[in-house]
């Protein structure tokens, strides 16, 4: 029971992470398409490791993203949601 409530706070605090850097980002107002690199960057990041993608991945994924056509809040919390996820891992910066 114990073990329990340890993760499930472990979680609230990890998601409250993730909304106070989505409403920290949000509300830095960067430009969409400086969203969408970002974005890019980190599932590249995440899915394939730091410096184990070029120039033309990024390009490709962020041109996928954008396709896609996110709203400006989506592109802020999945941004938050891989930076959290991967500073919690040790895998950024």
């Amino acid at each position: 029971m114990i073990e329990a409530k340890v993760n499930l706070e472990k979680r609230d605090d990890f998601e409250s992470k993730i909304r106070i850097e989505a409403y920290n980002l949000m509300n830095a107002c960067y430009p969409y398409d400086v969203l969408c690199w970002e974005l890019a960057e980190f599932i590249l990041l995440y899915q394939k490791g730091h410096g184990k993608y070029s120039e033309h991945d990024l390009s490709k994924k962020k041109e996928m993203i954008f396709d896609i056509s996110p709203t400006y809040e989506q592109i802020c919390l999945l941004i938050s949601t891989y930076k959290c996820y991967l500073t919690q891992e040790h895998r950024y910066p």
